[in-house]
């Protein structure tokens, strides 16, 4: 049986056994494309490429198939490759380098995704990653055809995005004192040179970049470069400890808006994809709630409640975006639709949720667009003991939508709280990506876990060849034990959240806010 993850749509195979040492690369194949099939076949297979010898032929027809549909016909005198485009013809590339990993035989096979948005998330703001690293964790999503790389850049700990017009978040807000109680130093921002880099590296593989900007939550990176966006003009700090902050960006300032669409265009400029993600979860509204000119704005606007100022926020950013020709991605808070305000339609919603979250069923049902990231299977940056390979492969997307025809697009989350570099990063991407990027590729509707895992041990002798030694199975599909220790060991990370200090904090900005109102009314009182 040929083995090949993502699943394809269909393969026969027959008796016909083939047998050779040169292989000719021939036809419709990109510079590109083909420097990269040529170099995979000479360093990391039994053959290599010569002027002679078995003919691999690529053929890009005009036919009526999706841009990355591709078949593949392997004869004993040769094999043909055809796609209606370009992209069809790299996913096509992705799979032969599998089929040329393993014993070949004849075989048709016809191939196309079930779903067109199949996202890896990789996040750089908690542990910067270097130009290197970022390119090597885009092969891995290249070879498990993934084609949007949502990059995120900024957070509370980092920022990691190159401005010209507020030069202070890269030469303060990349650079963090330590990481938790440690003491060694964090830093480290792309220049725009690089962030255009990185685009092109993606572009060359067909995986569109979706670049976040993280607004008005985990913001204290910025506020640290710019008091003035806060509520209350407080010298902050960039963050040394993870965990969910009471300072973010403040909703009632004209300069807010100022600064955010000006990052906006600069980001704009250097990524040029449709999508631009602002982000917006977990924003504590402890601050607008005392601030002046939160409530001011509020009142203005006729709204009932902080949440909604947050809606008209994301709104008026995502309407921005639209001069500009992008589509918005946020994070998905609740809402009601009967709400005084509630998202633009046109805004794309992203559930990081769990299974359980029904609301969210609701609003898929909905006719919004939202790209599920189930937190359940498809965040990866959580231990074997919390997410295992199993899990990652038998996760719904979203409980309760049988037709995952509604659902927009898919999206595996790497956050970094507690993975620091590359090394860690394979070790918790595989082999649960094998298992993701099938259910994103080959649909939901199409799962077979007990026919995945017989491809198992085949994918993990293939991704060695790219410097990846997946874990022991009693490792990534963990017994009851070895589970429960797994999940205790992680859990000190409520040490680090800065949960009393936050208190603290917390009630003297209230107590310095209560003072200053009391002298406001005896002054006017005199």
């Amino acid at each position: 049986m040929i083995k090949i993850v993502p699943q394809v749509k269909s393969i026969k195979e027959n008796d016909l056994q083939i047998n050779f040492d040169e292989i000719i690369l021939q036809g419709d194949l990109s510079e590109f494309a083909k420097k990269d099939l040529q170099s995979f076949i000479t360093d990391k297979t039994e053959y290599y490429c010569s002027n002679k010898g078995y003919i691999i032929e690529f053929k890009i027809l005009s036919d009526d198939h999706c841009k990355e549909w591709y078949s593949i016909d392997a004869q004993v005198n040769g094999m043909t490759v055809c796609a209606c485009t370009e992209e069809g013809i790299f996913r096509a590339v992705t799979t032969l380098k599998q089929i040329l990993s393993q014993p070949l035989c004849g075989f048709t096979l016809e191939d196309e995704p079930k779903n067109s948005f199949r996202g890896f998330m990789l996040d750089v703001g908690r542990y910067f990653y270097s130009v290197a690293d970022v390119k090597t964790i885009i092969d891995y999503a290249a070879l498990y055809k993934f084609n949007y790389f949502h990059w995120h850049l900024t957070e509370d700990q980092g920022w990691r995005f190159e401005s010209h017009k507020y030069p202070k978040l890269t030469e303060i807000g990349s650079h963090r004192s330590h990481t938790n109680f440690g003491i060694k130093k964090e830093s480290g921002f792309y220049t725009k040179y690089e962030l255009k880099e990185i685009v092109q590296y993606c572009h060359e593989r067909f995986i569109k970049v979706i670049p976040e900007i993280d607004m008005p939550g985990h913001t204290m990176s910025a506020l640290a470069c710019y008091p003035e966006l806060s509520c209350f003009n407080r010298k902050l700090k960039v963050s040394t400890h993870w965990g969910i902050k009471f300072d973010i960006m403040c909703a009632g300032k004209d300069f807010t808006y100022t600064f955010c669409k000006d990052i906006l265009d600069e980001l704009c400029e250097i990524f040029t994809d449709e999508y631009i993600h602002i982000g917006g979860d977990e924003a504590l509204k402890k601050r607008w709630e005392l601030c002046e000119n939160c409530n001011k704005k509020l009142k203005e606007l006729g709204l009932d409640n902080m949440e909604q100022l947050q809606l008209y926020f994301a709104n008026y950013l995502a309407e921005h975006l639209s001069t500009n020709g992008k589509q918005t991605i946020v994070w998905y808070n609740k809402f009601d639709e009967k709400d005084k305000i509630v998202p633009n339609k046109d805004i794309i919603l992203q559930f990081w949720g769990t299974k359980k979250d029904v609301e969210f069923a609701n609003v898929v049902k909905s006719g919004r667009r939202v790209v599920t990231s189930n937190s359940s299977g498809y965040y990866i940056d959580l231990p074997y003991g919390y997410i295992t390979l199993a899990d990652s492969y038998n996760t719904q997307g979203v409980t309760g939508i049988e037709d995952t025809k509604t659902i927009f697009g898919y999206e595996t989350c790497l956050w970094t709280e507690y993975v620091k570099n590359l090394k860690k990063a394979k070790f918790n991407m595989f082999p649960r990506v094998f298992a993701i990027s099938e259910i994103f590729w080959s649909g939901e509707s199409n799962k077979d876990y007990q026919k995945f895992l017989q491809k198992l041990e085949f994918e993990k002798q293939f991704i060695r060849k790219f410097d990846v030694k997946v874990p022991r199975k009693g490792i990534y599909n963990p017994n009851g034990i070895r589970k429960f220790f797994s999940k205790l060991w992680f859990e000190k990370r409520q040490l680090v959240w800065q949960g009393l200090y936050l208190t603290i904090d917390n009630y003297l900005v209230k107590s310095k806010v209560k003072r200053s109102k009391k002298k406001k009314i005896l002054r006017r009182g005199k």
